[in-house]
């Protein structure tokens, strides 16, 4: 055993004299490369993907047709399906869906072709009918390959009228007003989206249209 490790030494011998030396400029050129074939891999695997993922709809209670949209960019040509997977809505609202083409009220699913390099309108109607209150849309888009994308709209319709219902029907009181900032404000204002603490510290999002 002796003998194994005296030829071992022998075969492997380091010169600790000898400075290792390494070339910053080709290790930062090799970290580059490897980070760009990753982000390469990443997309070609990838037929599409959305600007926004999550998206909000502000308005009054008359308002005709509330809506807001997002992009859907086609990295490959490919058929994708779409269908609305959850809704959360007051009794009474209706939407609808342009992707890009613009569907009927109750239209909740469909197929679309891509063009590679192509990007694509996608786009919620809510149509609150008169009625305050906030409701979410949300929409899975796939392909054949695995890709998929869920998109969600976020209404708040007229939401005076829902914070009078919150504050008369269980007794609490206004703590706090913050804009999206973060910053505290000394009143609700019109026509803005802000964020009430009420007096058991629960907290909510509303949207003062009239």
């Amino acid at each position: 055993m002796g003998r194994f490790f005296w030829l071992s030494n022998n075969f492997v011998n380091f010169d600790k004299s000898v400075p290792l030396k390494i070339n910053p400029m080709k290790i930062s050129l090799g970290f580059i490369f490897i980070i760009s074939m990753m982000f390469g891999y990443t997309h070609s695997q990838l037929s599409f993907d959305v600007d926004d993922n999550t998206i909000t709809i502000e308005a009054c209670t008359d308002c005709s047709g509330p809506a807001n949209n997002t992009y859907l960019n086609a990295f490959s040509n490919a058929t994708l399906s779409w269908t609305v997977v959850g809704t959360d809505l007051p009794e009474g609202w209706d939407f609808s869906h342009c992707f890009p083409n613009c569907y009927d009220i109750g239209v909740t699913s469909g197929n679309l072709s891509i063009t590679s390099g192509q990007q694509y309108y996608l786009n919620c109607h809510v149509y609150p009918n008169d009625i305050s209150g906030e409701g979410s849309i949300t929409m899975e888009i796939t392909d054949s390959n695995g890709t998929t994308e869920q998109v969600t709209w976020n209404a708040i319709i007229g939401s005076a009228g829902l914070l009078d219902n919150i504050l008369d029907d269980n007794q609490i009181k206004i703590q706090a007003i913050y804009n999206m900032q973060g910053q505290r404000i000394s009143e609700l204002l019109k026509n803005q989206l802000q964020i009430v603490v009420f007096s058991n510290n629960t907290r909510k999002q509303v949207y003062i249209s009239e």
